[in-house]
């Protein structure tokens, strides 16, 4: 927030700059960035909570279920993961990403295919350690999705967003078109509205994620201090907009 505020404020000091103005573009995109990244941490509550429940799955026609229920939600990780791996600016993280998405994509089949012969042959103790094996190494896949994502984007990457992945999405894609503004032609009464009301659909949709019963607390407390916070820095960007209008 601390950034965007200063970014802003030298820009609407002096709105010819076009090195403050992109300095204010960078720190508002970060922001969202942010914002983005931490909606994919959230979306993998979905997969995680649909993985235990395929390796639990007591029936044959319950496996299926459970594996018709998780592969939309993989692929959707796997996009939005796709996304943030363009964003990072380390090798090591982007590799580190590229390799956890890899495994998740292969293993999702192997684990359906491994519970299934679990089920069919529940005496057989070599089935049940390949699935657990198969189990485990998405696990660690998610983990390291999750690690990867956590890491620091590019300044080029945070003018990128996810174009796909739903509804927060597609408001997010809103917003971050919508959010600079030319100081001079800014109209409160125009822009105000607008702005917050694109924010606020970002916003509660993020707080249905949080609220899950399946996502953890760590997990949790950041999506709703990261959302409070671009909330705070609209305002603040918003005051320095009028700021330079009176002035």
């Amino acid at each position: 927030g601390e950034s965007m505020k200063q970014a802003s404020g030298e820009f609407a000091e002096d709105p010819c700059s076009s090195v403050k103005r992109g300095n204010m573009v960078r720190a508002a995109r970060a922001l969202l960035s942010a914002v983005t990244h931490l909606l994919v941490l959230a979306d993998m509550s979905d997969v995680e909570e649909n993985l235990v429940k395929m390796r639990n799955a007591g029936t044959e026609q319950d496996l299926g279920i459970q594996y018709k229920a998780l592969k939309p939600e993989v692929d959707k990780l796997n996009m939005m993961a796709a996304k943030r791996q363009q964003e990072l600016k380390d090798v090591h993280h982007k590799d580190q990403m590229a390799a956890a998405r890899g495994v998740l994509q292969r293993n999702i089949p192997m684990l359906y295919t491994a519970s299934r012969a679990c089920l069919q042959h529940p005496d057989v103790a070599a089935y049940k350690a390949n699935r657990d094996l198969i189990y485990k190494q998405l696990q660690q896949a998610v983990s390291g999705i999750s690690d990867a994502a956590q890491a620091t984007v590019s300044d080029d990457a945070a003018f990128n967003h996810p174009a796909g992945g739903g509804e927060l999405a597609y408001a997010l894609n809103n917003f971050d078109k919508q959010i600079i503004v030319e100081p001079l032609a800014f109209s409160e009464e125009r822009f105000r509205p607008s702005l917050e009301e694109r924010l606020e659909s970002i916003i509660s949709g993020a707080a249905l994620m949080a609220d899950s019963s399946c996502t953890r607390d760590d997990r949790r407390e950041r999506i709703v201090a990261e959302c409070n916070s671009v909330r705070q820095a609209l305002q603040d960007l918003l005051s320095e907009y009028m700021g330079n209008v009176r002035g």
